[in-house]
């Protein structure tokens, strides 16, 4: 049941796809076996099993799921492959597994944090960290933040890393939102630990507190859910307060195996002003969006 050795003909890289452009079909049939694979193999876990892995072996498996979502296979080929229609009945799966693992991993890094004697240190020697840092530089890049600016972010999760690096890096102030009690008590010890706790505060609530603190930019994290309501809400606040940048996580191409992306009908009232797209091994897309008006 735990064992998490994965086998197969031959590992998938870049000489997979070389003549894709030319034959997209016999592409799909090269990448299709390693994902109807991976499904097969992650229904035997529970989340209570996913849990008892330490956190080597729960990273190792995440990272075959990592490697198919960040293959070279260009827009139209990922298309052809998250449409293939025994593909699509398994992601379910696949994206359910995905933000558990992230729940859990998180924790997993909080433990580690907290009990350390150089937080940053292990912060910055967690392995996904680069692109956590890769992420907030082209945002913040693309943001244009004021001095005195204060971002709000839904959906922080316990190790709110984002909010983190603006800080660290920008000297962002920022408060974030996590509708889960433990979720909440355990990012602020992960905040107080980095010494952090003077430019991020953060809450119990959903977006509907938004109305009730200090932010003039909000970011809604790609696994924040349910979408279509916290765009509603959104939506209407800003009727009411005016004007505020409004920016939001997505998955596209084959990263989109990962995690539903945000559909249009989400955002129904919004209109996308900016897109930017991953580059190496980030996940999220990067959208700036404003109302319609």
């Amino acid at each position: 049941m735990h064992d998490i050795n994965y086998t197969h003909e031959h590992e998938l890289d870049e000489h997979d796809f070389l003549d894709c452009c030319k034959d997209c079909l016999s592409s799909v049939d090269i990448i299709k076996p390693h994902i109807m694979a991976f499904a097969a193999r992650i229904k035997r876990y529970t989340r209570e099993s996913l849990a008892a892995l330490s956190p080597e072996d729960l990273y190792r498996l995440y990272q075959i799921l990592d490697d198919l979502a960040h293959m070279e296979a260009g827009v139209h080929l990922a298309g052809l492959i998250l449409k293939d229609p025994d593909i699509r009945m398994e992601l379910p799966v696949i994206r359910s597994y995905y933000s558990t693992f992230f729940s859990i991993h998180e924790v997993h890094l909080a433990d580690e944090l907290l009990k350390s004697d150089a937080p940053w240190e292990t912060l910055r020697a967690f392995p996904l960290y680069p692109r956590y840092e890769a992420l907030v530089k082209n945002q913040i890049e693309a943001m244009h933040i004021a001095p005195d600016s204060r971002l709000a972010f839904i959906g922080g999760g316990p190790v709110p890393s984002s909010l983190i690096l603006m800080s660290r890096l920008y000297g962002i102030r920022s408060v974030g939102l996590d509708k889960s009690y433990e979720t909440v008590e355990l990012s602020t010890q992960v905040i107080k630990c980095l010494g952090l706790e003077k430019e991020i505060g953060i809450i119990h609530g959903d977006e509907s507190c938004l109305k009730d603190l200090d932010w003039n930019m909000v970011l809604v994290s790609a696994l924040a859910e349910p979408k279509a309501r916290i765009f509603q809400s959104l939506r209407e606040l800003l009727k009411k307060r005016g004007h505020a940048s409004v920016v939001f996580r997505t998955y596209t191409g084959m990263r989109a195996i990962l995690y539903e992306p945000v559909k249009p009908d989400d955002i129904e009232g919004f209109k996308i002003v900016k897109e930017i797209l991953p580059i190496g091994r980030v996940n999220n897309t990067t959208v700036f969006a404003e109302l319609d008006e």
